[in-house]
């Protein structure tokens, strides 16, 4: 039985890493489209219009749905081991007719705030932008809709193990806008991007939804089943709620970053832009690995009560992500100067702004392996459905990122910001692991509430009580 976990957390590896070199393909396909965007575009009003008009949809698609996959990841796997994939299939679906509905109405929101855009207070955007912002708003409703339902099936199809069709449909994005682009030949219309991505998110959700049909999953249905473990329900929204409060308070973090940048010299939030993008691929592409492969892997054990599994798997991937992050790390911050200068340094970009970016890259550069273990820990809580403990972290981090910009603003400038970010992930990092490891703990025990759900583990005493 020992050698066979110590097999599996080693495959679960192995498939980490696989989800990752497809993740990576697409980040790749992505920066080939956003060549093609700059070619193209350059930074004028037209890009500046469909960004803004993106903006919106994009934080709701995260808050909405990209969360709903660790609140039901776990109950769906649960009652699948227990009930049968029948019952299973019965709650995806009865939660996906809610969430349609609760997307659908977010488009329309998503809309109508992104035509407001342009009439915000002391907002310095061009003629050209303001006039373009409602009607790519209008056109963009239906991506909100649409990715959100992406999102909310990638996840069902990992908690199914099938991660490379959820991995990679997202790549029909980059290449319809690239296609787009292509056909369009020189015009400069915002309208193509929209065209592009809306074809691209179509196909990808094509992609997911034959993946879902082949696996006798039916979820384009507008009516919940009749059969439906209304338990189950009630535990995936106890679950969702945190998840989505959590969500907020981690992206308002990134709105108080770029705030803050906001009051330092010009040029601050650029540099704070150009800075991260290193170690946000780096970061990106471990952390698609890490969440689509370790939560279903995680659920599982924990639906069979099968603790030394779990910890198995906790110990082998904490391993691996210290081996493989420290030393990118420790690269990325030696040869920071010269990666910058390779990718930026031509044109309107000089050589003392390379100092300066290198200087913040490597300052985020620091985040990478306790972002990365972090994720980890994230996970675990989510398949313990302890949600709730992601939103007290979330909730100090959010804390500790205003303390940490105000301190280390003043020493080192915009610099500060982003050695104030990997700090927070630290802390979170500390706060995480703790946390998690505890509530494992008291499932060992049968006292936390995931136990509820597995009864081999409802008869075993909790050294509380006693």
């Amino acid at each position: 039985m020992t050698v066979a976990r110590s097999r599996m957390a080693t495959s679960l590896v192995g498939t980490a890493a696989t989800v990752g070199a497809l993740a990576a393909t697409v980040k790749v396909a992505s920066l080939l489209k956003d060549t093609l965007v700059a070619q193209y575009f350059g930074s004028g009003a037209s890009l500046d219009a469909f960004l803004l008009a993106l903006v919106v949809p994009g934080f709701l698609i995260s808050v909405a749905a990209g969360t709903l996959p660790s609140a039901l990841t776990p109950v769906y796997i649960s009652i699948r081991e227990h009930q049968g994939a029948r019952a299973a299939h019965a709650l995806a679906e009865s939660i996906f007719v809610s969430m349609y509905r609760w997307i659908a109405a977010l488009s329309v929101i998503a809309a109508v705030v992104s035509l407001g855009y342009g009439h915000l207070p002391k907002v310095a955007l061009a003629p050209a932008t303001i006039a373009a912002l409602p009607w790519l708003a209008l056109c963009l409703a239906p991506y909100t809709l649409l990715q959100g339902a992406c999102a909310a099936w990638s996840g069902l199809l990992a908690a199914d193990g099938e991660y490379r069709t959820s991995t990679l449909a997202p790549v029909m994005q980059p290449l319809a806008m690239a296609a787009s682009l292509g056909l369009a030949g020189s015009t400069n219309s915002p309208l193509v991007l929209v065209v592009g991505l809306l074809v691209g998110t179509i196909a990808q959700g094509a992609l997911l939804h034959r993946a879902l049909r082949v696996r006798g999953h039916h979820v384009l249905r507008f009516t919940p089943p009749a059969a439906v473990d209304v338990d189950a329900v009630r535990r995936v929204r106890q679950q969702y709620l945190p998840a989505v409060a959590s969500t907020v308070l981690m992206s308002a973090t990134v709105l108080i970053d770029q705030t803050m940048a906001a009051w330092l010299p010009e040029g601050s939030v650029s540099s704070l832009g150009y800075g991260m993008k290193a170690s946000a691929l780096f970061v990106g592409v471990g952390a698609m690995a890490l969440s689509t492969t370790l939560l279903p892997a995680l659920s599982l054990h924990v639906a069979r009560a099968d603790w030394p599994a779990v910890r198995r798997i906790e110990r082998r991937v904490r391993c691996s992500i210290l081996a493989t992050a420290v030393p990118l790390t420790v690269a990325l911050i030696w040869g920071s100067a010269p990666l910058v200068r390779l990718m930026f340094e031509r044109g309107a970009f000089t050589a003392n702004e390379t100092t300066l970016v290198a200087s913040v890259q490597q300052a985020y550069a620091l985040q990478i392996p306790v972002h990365l273990l972090g994720i980890l820990y994230v996970r675990l809580a989510s398949a313990l459905e302890a949600n709730r403990l992601l939103t007290i972290g979330s909730a100090v981090n959010l804390v500790a990122n205003v303390v940490f910009n105000v301190l280390f603003m003043r020493w080192y400038g915009v610099v500060g910001i982003a050695l104030s970010t990997s700090g927070v992930y630290a802390v979170s990092c500390v706060y995480l692991v703790w946390a998690a490891r505890r509530h494992l703990a008291l499932a060992e025990q049968g006292c936390a509430p995931c136990a509820v759900a597995v009864p081999s583990i409802s008869e075993v005493p909790c050294a509380s009580a006693a």
